[in-house]
């Protein structure tokens, strides 16, 4: 009993680590003249889309809003780092997780969220209840493999392809200006998809980013249906 219960508390502390992230400051620089992205141009209107698994962040794939919100779950990496022995991380991970929780239950209300994906994080926050003691030394013998395997369950699964979507369709604008152009995100497009489209340089999608930060996570992950403002002056 007081392993699960120790389990669960690792994974509450994951939670906390990355919304303190996403309350800093984004700050972007510049690495246009870095990147190395590949794009063929526009040809008789197909534009080249994202990448399902991409290394750098402006060419991921719009993702489904539940799907956006889970890529918010802590990462193996994070979880490995963590020290589960530190009253303080292991809160911050519970609150991390809760939050996504939050998030979850307000699209179920919207959109119908998967319950089975809630009713999991409900299960592991529920375990890392404050109410239970832990023994710091002796007891707390707590499996990071373990918490990691639970995380990938609820974590989406990503496709391995490496090779850049096409896209036949028509970037869907909501209105135009002189100076901007507003935009619905669709499936298969990513920064780097508008900044081919309307500057003809994929490398210019900071501006992009740069324009919607307000709205934006650092991560760069558009959400299916986010509204962007792509500036033209």
């Amino acid at each position: 009993m007081k392993k699960t219960v120790i389990n669960v508390a690792l994974l509450s502390i994951l939670l906390n680590a990355q919304l303190m992230a996403e309350e800093l400051e984004i700050k972007l620089i510049d690495e246009s003249e870095k990147s190395a992205l590949f794009q063929q141009g526009n040809i008789e209107g197909t534009i080249i889309g994202c990448h399902d698994n991409a290394f750098k962040k402006e060419l991921a794939c719009a993702k489904k809003p539940k799907d956006a919100i889970l890529s918010k779950l802590p990462t193996s990496q994070q979880i490995e780092s963590t020290d589960l022995k530190n009253d303080d991380e292991r809160e911050q991970i519970k609150m991390q997780l809760a939050n996504i929780l939050a998030e979850l239950n307000h699209l179920k209300t919207a959109q119908k969220a998967d319950r089975e994906t809630i009713k999991q994080l409900k299960t592991v926050i529920s375990e890392l209840s404050p109410k239970l003691k832990i023994e710091k030394e002796k007891e707390l013998i707590v499996s990071k493999q373990v918490i990691q395997e639970k995380i990938k369950r609820i974590t989406p699964k990503l496709s391995k392809s490496k090779v850049p979507t096409l896209i036949d369709k028509k970037i869907k604008e909501i209105s135009r200006t002189p100076n901007s152009v507003t935009i619905e995100v669709q499936r298969n497009e990513s920064l780097s998809t508008y900044a081919e489209a309307y500057y003809g340089d994929n490398r210019k999608y900071y501006r992009i980013f740069q324009a919607n930060k307000h709205i934006l996570p650092a991560s760069m992950i558009l959400t299916i249906g986010d509204i962007l403002t792509i500036p033209l002056d």
